[in-house]
């Protein structure tokens, strides 16, 4: 990645004291920004310490557990399967032969969250089957009929990684690894395993972290800031899948039974100050994280915290305001 061109020190500064303000009130330990335009870093920059009530810092290479910003992995990763005729949009999800991978792709499958479920606990720290979730899932009631609207669901995202891994026919995580990850060097991503297990560039979660099987193919991944950067340049720039391809191929965030959808790829459809944006929020037990992405300004901004169940939306959206020089009514 290209070195870091500057946002100017007039707006480095305003970004300095809304970020150490906000955690200050909302006690986060350690926090790690970036911003980029066009996959050129405009800000870096670490804040916090590793751990709570430790002393090393949270530099900008800092990895943490990412948590949903996993989904977009996950997405790309079965587009890439669809592609290549391993699957379809309208191939049967596993054990469910009334919902597609374009449903479960737009949140339309109409599964059961199984992280909503009774007895789920984010803090499980034993290995779980991830088809034994699944399974809870599809004995659960069903929301929805699949395609016919959109309800956020990590089932679905499981049921993806589920259906790459049996059309692949190897592990997900090794699927992953040589199609998207080694491709795009991005050697600071992998499956949470470390952010568990806390080492010397990892950043540990102010509560207790769960077994990262209980995020297969959904919340699993951890990375850092200039690996996410990276990533969501070539995601959105058409350097993972042509835009091109995905033009001819994938319908524009809309369910192909009728109707319109604002999940699509792992994020969320959004409006910050008139401008068109896909976000994603990332939760995981002891570590809170965002990615925005503004369409037309091709901007990228990713903050990842050790802290638990933090919404860094209002965060996010005044160091927008701060980086066009737009003034924000909630400031």
């Amino acid at each position: 990645m290209a070195a870091a061109q500057g946002l100017g020190p007039v707006r480095e500064v305003r970004i300095d004291r809304i970020v150490r303000y906000v955690m200050r009130d909302r006690s986060i330990p350690g926090l790690a920004l970036g911003i980029a335009r066009v996959g050129v870093p405009l800000y870096v920059r670490g804040y916090g310490v590793m751990r709570a009530g430790g002393h090393a810092p949270v530099t900008p290479r800092t990895i943490f557990a990412i948590g949903s910003l996993t989904k977009t992995f996950t997405a790309a990763a079965t587009l890439v399967a669809v592609r290549s005729g391993a699957l379809a949009f309208s191939s049967p999800l596993p054990d469910d032969p009334t919902a597609e991978v374009g449903d479960a792709l737009a949140m339309a499958a109409g599964l059961a969250d199984y992280a909503a479920l009774p007895g789920f606990s984010a803090a499980r720290r034993e290995p779980v089957a991830p088809l034994a979730l699944y399974d809870a899932a599809l004995r659960a009631p069903r929301a929805f009929a699949p395609g016919t609207r959109a309800a956020y669901s990590n089932s679905d995202y499981l049921a993806l990684a589920l259906a790459v891994q049996h059309a692949e026919r190897r592990p997900y995580a090794s699927f992953l690894q040589r199609m998207i990850l080694e491709p795009m060097h991005l050697d600071a991503t992998a499956v949470a395993w470390p952010a568990f297990a806390p080492v010397a560039t990892t950043a540990r979660g102010n509560v207790p972290a769960g077994t990262p099987t209980l995020g297969f193919g959904t919340a699993d991944l951890a990375s850092n800031v200039p690996d996410l950067l990276r990533w969501y340049a070539a995601f959105f720039g058409g350097r993972v899948l042509s835009n091109k391809w995905l033009a001819a191929t994938l319908p524009p965030v809309a369910l192909r039974r009728g109707g319109t959808s604002e999940y699509g790829d792992g994020l969320v459809a959004a409006r910050l100050f008139g401008r068109s944006a896909w976000l994603v929020r990332g939760y995981v037990a002891g570590y809170s994280s965002i990615a925005v992405h503004l369409r037309r300004e091709d901007l990228d901004l990713v903050i990842l915290t050790n802290a638990d169940r933090v919404d860094l939306t209002p965060l996010a959206r005044s160091i927008v305001a701060r980086v066009l020089d737009i003034r924000d009514p909630l400031r």
